[in-house]
């Protein structure tokens, strides 16, 4: 897993989620473009972090006056690509190491393709910048 750099930014979100929050924070991005806040907590800890009927999420994002996404990691990158697309259903992901580096092939239904891209692009990009800081995989692509 290569070291994940945090901006300042980004270490203060996180004081404020454990702040809210007992968990481990393995990851946090800040996408001022759909002013979001994306946070990578260790396996097992998503529940916990999002609180009974999101009360932890919904307080969290009153004190920071972003949304918030919650995804839980995983030391396996099949399973923590899996975990980025939720609640999309993937029916396969094959990882594949090329000459510019390893790359991961996610295999959704054609109705779920339009999700799991998102709007101009927004989701797939979000998982390609988790993915490649987590575990080096420099793209990822949607099959149908």
């Amino acid at each position: 897993m290569p070291a994940v750099k945090l901006s300042q930014t980004e270490m203060q979100y996180i004081t404020i989620l454990q702040g809210v929050v007992n968990v481990t924070i393995m990851d946090c991005i800040v996408d001022e473009e759909e002013n979001k806040v994306i946070f990578v907590v260790s396996e097992g800890q998503a529940g916990l972090a999002i609180g009974k009927r999101g009360v932890n999420i919904n307080r969290l994002k009153e004190l920071i006056s972003k949304d918030v996404e919650i995804i839980e990691h995983s030391s396996n990158p099949t399973k923590f690509i899996q975990n980025c697309f939720l609640p999309i259903a993937i029916r396969e992901i094959n990882l594949q190491e090329r000459r510019n580096g390893k790359t991961a092939t996610v295999e959704v239904d054609n109705k779920d393709k339009g999700r799991a891209i998102g709007r101009s692009g927004k989701n797939i990009n979000k998982i390609k910048k988790l993915v490649l800081r987590q575990f080096d995989i420099s793209d990822v692509m949607i099959k149908q």
